[in-house]
């Protein structure tokens, strides 16, 4: 295995932008990745407006956001292929088939485009936090309907690198022909493990492990998150229950 992917953590501190040859670099690779059925259900959206960037780090409660870096908004897309085939029967591009596979166009596309930034020396951050007020996200993006914003990505010049957050051990996410076996003693040792990586980062360094992060997030404000459902209906999409 290369290094590289080993490497990866969140940069929310960003000196520049990448370059415009970098940007085209990142685009083409988020473009070129797989997409499921060859149906291409992403839009990227580039933000680089500092008024609608403002707009977007309020809404995601991430300030860095509006600073140095670029925003990206990876977009759920059928709106496109929809308009191509105006007289065809739109439920394989308006259900669930189609919102599923939407959604992972749109992370692979965006793995690869944080894959490819980090090759080239770039900072990342992931923002699954664009989806704290869809409606919100919606009408500033100007996204017509069978679209969704899923998620974002801040790339720019790291001003600083952090360390490498530990993860869950091998034998607890892999599982040979079926679920993995539950190992109490494993996953004691990674709580023990991400409480000494708390405690010894050089910033925002706090006495937590694995499962207090795992109980804070059960109180966790989600936002407008819990509307997602209805709004994607107002977008178009036919999902039954």
């Amino acid at each position: 295995m290369t290094e590289q992917p080993l490497k990866h953590r969140s940069i929310r501190d960003f000196a520049a932008a990448p370059s415009a040859a970098q940007q085209a670099a990142l685009e083409t690779t988020a473009q070129e990745t797989a997409s499921s059925n060859y149906l291409q259900q992403f839009t990227l959206i580039k933000v680089t407006d500092t008024t609608k960037k403002q707009a977007v780090a309020e809404l995601t409660h991430c300030p860095f956001v509006a600073g140095p870096g670029l925003l990206y908004v990876f977009v759920l897309d059928t709106h496109r292929n929809l308009r191509q085939v105006p007289d065809a029967d739109a439920h394989n591009l308006t259900g669930w088939a189609a919102l599923l596979a939407g959604a992972a166009d749109c992370q692979l596309a965006a793995q690869a485009l944080v894959s490819e930034a980090e090759t080239q020396g770039l900072g990342t951050c992931y923002l699954g936090s664009i989806l704290n007020d869809s409606r919100q996200m919606i009408s500033l993006l100007k996204l017509p309907r069978h679209t969704f914003p899923l998620l974002g990505v801040m790339v720019g010049v790291p001003e600083g690198l952090s360390q490498p957050k530990p993860r869950l051990p091998h034998a607890v996410v892999v599982g040979d022909n079926q679920y993995p076996t539950w190992d109490a003693a494993a996953l004691q040792d990674y709580d023990n493990t991400t409480r000494d990586y708390y405690r010894n980062r050089p910033v925002n360094a706090r006495d937590s492990g694995f499962v207090d992060m795992l109980l804070a997030y059960t109180k966790t404000d989600l936002h407008q998150r819990d509307e997602i459902g209805q709004i994607l209906k107002v977008q178009g999409f036919e999902l039954p229950q």
